[in-house]
């Protein structure tokens, strides 16, 4: 059961999924059979590695249920193993800008799942000449003591396509543990996750998690910025998923 709901809000899981969907839809028929062929002759798939949204403090009087959005998607690099998407999340009334994202997809062995290059036709057909490649943070660089500890087990209703846990489905797992931190007031400035408005997430997909897979969310707060939780799932030993997640801290009677 979800401890991270917010009633009448679009979830922000919910928003995840709206940006997978969005970047499958605006992959132009070429690239879509480009890629197919490739997979097809030499054993290779693709999976998302690390996923970064922002919004502005705006999409939340903006957005709800039922909205109807903008998803401006493109490719924004093109790399030796990496593919860069780049999304404005857009007003369909006003056609304003309300957040941006940016996800990168990794072309990897299929048996091995380790990087393998794209071909050159790729890259000379979508690659950008002249721009640099986005910034992707690496693991935590230390294991931090735990505020937080929690255990989650992967469900049916929790799966993709791929029969791996969904790329959303983590961050819900983080936000329920979040909200158990808030409840018992281990945060400095965090006070009802529930009422902190998410201004960015950052998700690095480090293994796969499967269907009765046991994981464990470990959570603390960043030490540079207090509005900023941290959080590392883990199965055993293994690195699943590390988040980060900054929330606007705002006046509750705001909201």
């Amino acid at each position: 059961m979800a401890l991270y709901v917010v009633p009448g809000r679009v979830q922000p899981w919910t928003t995840l999924q709206m940006l997978e969907h969005a970047r499958r839809a605006a992959i132009g028929r070429q690239l879509r059979q480009d890629i197919a062929n490739m997979f097809q002759h030499d054993n290779a798939t693709a999976f998302v590695r690390y996923q970064e949204v922002e919004v502005a403090e705006d999409f939340y009087s903006f957005v709800k249920p039922n909205t109807l959005l903008v998803m401006s998607t493109g490719i924004s690099y093109v790399g030796r193993s990496s593919l860069f998407y780049s999304y404005d999340i857009l007003s369909s009334q006003s056609r304003n800008v309300l957040g941006h994202s940016q996800c990168q997809l990794v072309r990897v062995n299929a048996k091995t799942r380790r990087p393998i290059a794209w071909p050159d036709v790729i890259i000379d057909k979508y690659g950008k000449k002249g721009q640099g490649r986005p910034v992707v943070p690496g693991p935590f660089k230390e294991r931090i003591d735990p505020a937080v500890v929690y255990d989650v087990t992967v469900t049916n209703s929790d799966l993709d396509e791929n029969h791996h846990a969904n790329q959303s489905v983590y961050l819900r797992f983080c936000l329920d543990a979040a909200a158990t931190g808030a409840r018992r007031n281990v945060f400095s400035v965090i006070r009802d996750v529930a009422f902190c408005p998410i201004k960015k997430v950052g998700v690095l997909y480090q293994k796969e998690a499967l269907l009765g897979d046991e994981l464990t969310v470990e959570l603390w707060e960043d030490e540079g910025c207090a509005e900023t939780l941290c959080f590392q799932i883990r199965r055993g030993e293994e690195e699943i998923t590390q988040i980060t997640v900054q929330f606007y801290i705002l006046d509750r009677a705001r909201l």
